[in-house]
Order: C-alpha cells, then sequence, then structure tokens
C-alpha cells in the first residue's frame, strides 16, 4: 500500500503543476472477476475513488501500480478539466502523456485474468449467419423478454439446434 501512496502522491503533484489541480482520491483495493483492471468513478466535488483488482495488484505489483493508478488517475483529471469528452480520446490520452512523462502506448502486459470463469455462449443464426448470445441474453429471449436482431441482415435470430 506504500508503494500505491507514494505513486498516487507523485501523480496528485504532476497535476498540480501542470493542470492547477487538487483531487482527492480515495484508494479501495476491491475489484474482484475478470471484467475489470482498474476503474474511476466521481464521488462529490473533485473528489474519486479509484478502485484496484486485488489479484492483478498482487501478481503484477509496481508495473500494474504504474500502468493501472496513472490510468485512471487520467479519468479523474479529465472529468475536472473536460465536461464532453471520450473515455480514452485524445485528452485523456493527453493527459496519460504529462502524468507519465513519455507518449501514450498501450501497457504490453496481458492483465487478463487466467482462471476466470468462461460465459456460456448459445449458439443462434440468422440468414446471413452464426451468432454466439450469452446466458443473460438467451434467457432473455427465452422468457420473451427481448428479442435480437442481426445488425447485417436485420432478422430476428433464432437458437440454433446445437448448444455452442
Amino acid at each position: 500500500m506504500d508503494l500505491i501512496v507514494y505513486f498516487l502522491n507523485e501523480l496528485k503533484q504532476k497535476a498540480l503543476i501542470k493542470y492547477n489541480l487538487k483531487i482527492k482520491t480515495v484508494i479501495k483495493i476491491n475489484l474482484k472477476g475478470s471484467r475489470l483492471i482498474g476503474q474511476c468513478v466521481k464521488e462529490g466535488k473533485k473528489s474519486y475513488i479509484i478502485r484496484l483488482h486485488a489479484k492483478l495488484l498482487n501478481e503484477f505489483k509496481q508495473t500494474y501500480i504504474k500502468d493501472v493508478l496513472t490510468h485512471e488517475f487520467a479519468h479523474a483529471v479529465q472529468m475536472e478539466l473536460f465536461l464532453k469528452s471520450k473515455p480514452h480520446g485524445r485528452e485523456w490520452k493527453s493527459i496519460v502523456e504529462n502524468l507519465s512523462g513519455a507518449p501514450y502506448k498501450k501497457s504490453n502486459i496481458d492483465y487478463r485474468l487466467r482462471n476466470s470463469r468462461t460465459m456460456k455462449t448459445y449458439l443462434y443464426t440468422c440468414a446471413c449467419g452464426e451468432h454466439h448470445i450469452t446466458a443473460v441474453r438467451h434467457n432473455k429471449i427465452t422468457r420473451n423478454i427481448m428479442i435480437y436482431k442481426c445488425k447485417k441482415c436485420k432478422e430476428v435470430i433464432k437458437l440454433a439446434d446445437i448448444l455452442a
């Protein structure tokens, strides 16, 4: 946790110097699962919660802190400076470059979690091809809650005879 606090304080100092911004942040190491590797959520005025993934933090340590904390803190700066901008657009990339002191490039580390559960999919078809539908969408279709159409041929997709 000391390394996280140290690195976060460096980022805050850079934001103060480059953007004249004082941003309050709370770090929570409470992300689970395989979808998010980090998250920044606004909470009040100039206050943010940055959530980190415990398993990834433990596995990649310093590299994860540097990559993900910079990434998420840049979102906090972006939300303060720009009312409407794309989450990973040119404004955000510029902020990342200013905070890291280097040209933006995606991390070359694969942060995906190994041995995480895989989602069951169902095979659906339409006039132009096949679609692999998650169990959540499949259940909505079978309960007549939702109808899904193919984006190409605009035909309603139908369950195939074989499970994917």
